[in-house]
């Protein structure tokens, strides 16, 4: 009998799930017409420079200066998860991938989907971004950037899938973005495959849980449930990412592409190189 509930259980469970992604599923497929999606080959041809520069959350940050920004902009920008509260670097791509704290529940998810972005469509960083959305039907946050049509339309959108729990890099685009430990691994993943030489991770810090809209002793509402405090390391810290980064940065490098972290404090500077601004003459 008692397994018979677990069964049951399991089963009244995965419904559930499902049904929460069947809304924003059904909102994408009606929706989608509104945005011009492009394909791997025009999104290769917004790419301006052999540097790409991904930018993380983390409190270093605010340690930029203005001649640091504009020698990023120089090169190619791309921001993810919740870089959009920045106002000193033109970001050239943003992914979108985890957004809310519980996605199938409406109090979280309204209200945190809203203000991303609400922020988004009043950034002027990010008047021209090309958005990398992730799509399928396990997709709930992207679906609903595109199926309630809250991404600006002007903006135009690739579409990509995440291979979720897959330690090992995508070797194709098609394919999807690999996710083992942390949203960082899809972007480099990304910057990977559509070929840029060096890839320079700025703001990923992981020392701290602090961020860099927020106070020097603040974090989020989301770590102070989890009873974290702003100077513990960042959850992604302990989890394997790290070494997982570094294996791949080497495979990498034998390929001809080099990963490097900017803030030479940050724990990835254990099994990444430390990125040099080229000295000009």
């Amino acid at each position: 009998m008692q397994n018979i509930r677990e069964i049951l259980w399991t089963w009244r469970k995965w419904f559930k799930i499902q049904r929460a992604r069947l809304g924003p599923w059904l909102l994408f497929q009606r929706n989608i017409r509104h945005y011009r999606i492009v394909s791997e080959e025009e999104l290769c041809n917004t790419k301006r420079s052999d540097t790409l520069f991904i930018f993380g959350s983390g409190y270093s940050i605010n340690d930029l200066t203005e001649d640091e920004c504009r020698y990023f902009e120089q090169h190619d920008t791309l921001g993810f998860n919740q870089f959009f509260h920045q106002r000193i670097i033109r970001t050239d791509y943003h992914l979108i991938r985890e957004l809310a704290e519980n996605d199938f529940d409406p109090k979280s998810w309204k209200p945190e989907v809203k203000t991303y972005f609400n922020i988004i469509a009043n950034n002027p960083y990010y008047r021209n971004t090309v958005f990398l959305v992730q799509t399928g039907f396990r997709a709930m946050n992207g679906n609903r950037a595109i199926g309630l049509r809250l991404l600006p339309i002007d903006n135009v959108i690739y579409l990509w899938r995440s291979l979720v729990k897959r330690p090992e890099y995508s070797p194709s685009l098609k394919l999807g973005l690999a996710h083992r430990y942390s949203t960082l691994e899809e972007c480099v993943n990304f910057a990977f495959l559509l070929g840029w030489k060096a890839i320079v991770l700025v703001g990923v810090d992981l020392y701290d849980r602090r961020y860099f809209w927020l106070g020097p002793n603040e974090t989020t509402g989301l770590e102070t449930r989890r009873n974290a405090s702003f100077d513990q390391n960042h959850s992604t810290a302990g989890g394997g990412m790290i070494d997982n980064l570094g294996r791949w940065a080497r495979d990498f490098e034998r390929q001809g592409v080099k990963v490097f972290v900017y803030n030479p404090k940050s724990l990835l500077a254990k099994t990444l190189p430390v990125y040099q601004r080229p000295i000009v003459k």
